[in-house]
């Protein structure tokens, strides 16, 4: 819910910030609608917008302020366990005054100090100014479902949910492009893998930690680190009990709440087991791809909707696609995004919006979490046979061979290549980009590289595979969009399978289970094993409709040349005219083999113009 913005230290004039403030609450209230208040004092001037999901009532707006007006706070997020850490404060003769977990924040503040982070469970990014001890704090959940950027701002500190927000207050000529993150982005694809974005003098507060302010300094300590030294054995029951609370505490809330069903096990998995708990108020939502050609599980989701009798929409995706779509997601997004997917998803977004739903729940982060996507055999192979000299038995030979469509035998060479690859200093895997070079690949510096952190001699190696990609390669880039997408609709996006509580058990448990008997998933399969249709436990994994080609040779094609034909060079990293010349090429061919790069290249070109760099 909502979104915030801190100016803390600064010697601007207080009637100028003033004036700032009153203009900035005139746009950007995507994040929160309901109201909007401000709130200065001598050291800093809060703005905040809400979205109401907890407690409606006016009692529970922010900024939020104690008792005796001494301490304030802004919060965006929500505090899954609120109930709980209240009726423990309660027992220590603690009052309140409002039903809203906003309250449980300051009260626990006040009675643990910061340390307080620790006892919350669930998605947030907090600001507390204390002037009782002049001491002002912020604070991130612990896998950044929640964003948080700052940067430096005349001798203080500018604190904000959104980028577009800082830029707001930055002169002209300090919006400036970092071009190491643009360069790594259009290289490789990634980005959101550390506290820089794609603006130089912008930083991404990181996950689960606590920052200290001090002028304009931020001092900065991490406060949870997730650990994977435990190997416990697979208990069924156990799992299951964990992962039905997780579900139930995600669907608090005073508003109604959607969800999202995909036809995976890990949506389906969230719905099935909420309606244990809400059996008709909520209402789920699908995409359903208009092209033919392309994979699409509708089959699998309707069978699902008449077995559970859910009230349901699809919303189809057209095969025309509006000619503005990637400047309005990147007005919400602020930076580049990684993937046509979510285009379609944003446009998914619009819809329940339309429906007037305030909360969405999604399965992202089963994959990474759980080990679900198919690059993952590889390294799970080799952690829990190769590397230990076992025999792979045959059932997990077979059910690996049918999950990737492939003779075991292919995958065996693969498997030896994959423990090679694991010394290779260099992890570019997509090599598209480096024909449109401006120099030779060797000569990009090593920090731009990305080093592949498993070590194949490590004790649980797989669990050091996952959590690269639960905190470097996939999740905080999925994060990022998933929130931005979501509260560009006004919409709080949660993410059951990212709670930290969920993660600590489940990498307590042996890796062997994550793809035991070769299937990928296999603890989640095993309790779902008789709440959801059997073609759901047995198909192929399918992804996301969300091929670039019709928007990069069609839409945007036009559009997409002409950029090119007045700046694409990163410090003449790349080639313009060479990359021109080859869209052009490609589109008379049919050939579609680069359109990933060319989907990036769009982007970062768009996201250049929208913001005037």
């Amino acid at each position: 819910m909502c979104g915030f913005l801190t100016v803390i230290n600064s010697d601007q004039n207080k009637d100028k910030l003033v004036s700032a403030f009153d203009k900035l609450k005139k746009i950007n209230f995507h994040r929160g609608p309901d109201e909007v208040k401000t709130l200065h004092k001598k050291k800093y001037s809060l703005l905040f917008r809400r979205l109401e999901i907890i407690d409606l009532n006016n009692r529970s707006a922010q900024p939020f302020s104690s008792d005796d007006g001494k301490i304030h706070l802004v919060f965006n997020g929500e505090i899954y366990n609120y109930i709980e850490i209240k009726n423990e404060l309660k027992r220590k003769n603690k009052k309140f005054r409002t039903k809203s977990d906003t309250e449980v924040i300051l009260k626990s503040y006040q009675f643990w100090g910061p340390d307080f982070v620790k006892k919350l469970r669930g998605m947030f990014s907090i600001i507390i100014l204390d002037d009782n001890k002049k001491k002002y704090f912020c604070f991130r959940d612990r896998l950044g479902q929640k964003p948080l950027f700052y940067s430096k701002y005349r001798n203080g500190l500018i604190i904000s949910s959104e980028i577009k927000d800082i830029v707001f207050f930055k002169q002209k000529n300090e919006i400036r492009e970092n071009e190491s993150t643009a360069l790594k982005y259009l290289l490789r694809g990634w980005c959101d893998d550390n506290k820089n974005t794609f603006f130089k003098g912008i930083y991404s507060f990181p996950p689960g930690s606590i920052g200290m302010i001090e002028g304009s300094f931020l001092r900065i300590k991490k406060y949870w680190k997730l650990e994977i030294e435990d190997n416990k054995k697979f208990d069924k029951d156990e799992f299951d009990e964990i992962f039905s609370e997780n579900i139930k505490i995600h669907l608090r809330a005073d508003v109604l709440i959607a969800l999202t069903l995909s036809g995976g096990l890990d949506s389906s998995s969230i719905v099935r087991k909420s309606l244990d708990f809400q059996s008709s108020n909520n209402k789920s939502f699908s995409l359903s791809s208009s092209d033919k050609n392309e994979d699409d599980e509708k089959k699998y989701i309707k069978e699902f909707v008449k077995k559970n009798s859910l009230n349901h929409s699809f919303f189809q995706l057209n095969k025309d696609i509006k000619n503005d779509i990637l400047e309005k997601l990147i007005f919400f997004q602020d930076e580049p995004v990684g993937s046509m997917s979510f285009l379609n998803q944003f446009s998914l977004r619009e819809k329940i919006h339309e429906e007037g739903f305030k909360v969405l729940m999604v399965g992202e982060g089963g994959d990474e979490v759980l080990g679900g996507y198919n690059r993952m055999f590889l390294p799970y192979l080799h952690s829990v046979f190769i590397k230990n000299k076992k025999e792979i038995p045959e059932e997990v030979k077979k059910n690996i061979s049918m999950n990737l469509g492939k003779d075991f035998k292919s995958i065996d060479k693969a498997i030896v290549n994959y423990s090679k690859h694991l010394s290779n200093n260099s992890d570019i895997e997509d090599t598209t980009p480096l024909k449109f070079l401006n120099l030779d690949e060797k000569n990009i510096s090593k920090d731009l590289r990305f080093y592949n952190a498993t070590k194949p001699s490590k004790v649980n190696s797989f669990k050091s595979f996952l959590l690269n990609h639960i905190f470097k390669r996939d999740l905080p880039h999925i994060l990022r969009q998933e929130d931005r997408i979501s509260m560009s609709q006004s919409i709080e996006n949660r993410t059951p399978f990212v709670d930290h509580k969920l993660l600590e058990y489940i990498f307590s448990i042996d890796e062997k289970f994550f793809m035991h008997e070769g299937r990928s998933k296999f603890m989640l399969r095993s309790i779902m094993k008789n709440k959801l249709p059997n073609s759901y436990l047995k198909k192929k994994k399918i992804g996301r409709p969300g091929d670039p080609s019709n928007l990069i040779f069609n839409t945007y094609y036009d559009k997409f040349l002409d950029f090119l034909s007045n700046d694409f060079s990163i410090n003449n990293y790349f080639d313009n005219k060479k990359l021109r010349k080859s869209i052009i090429l490609d589109k008379k061919n049919k050939n579609y083999s680069n359109k990933n790069f060319y989907f990036r290249a769009l982007n970062y070109l768009v996201w250049k113009k929208n913001f005037n760099i």
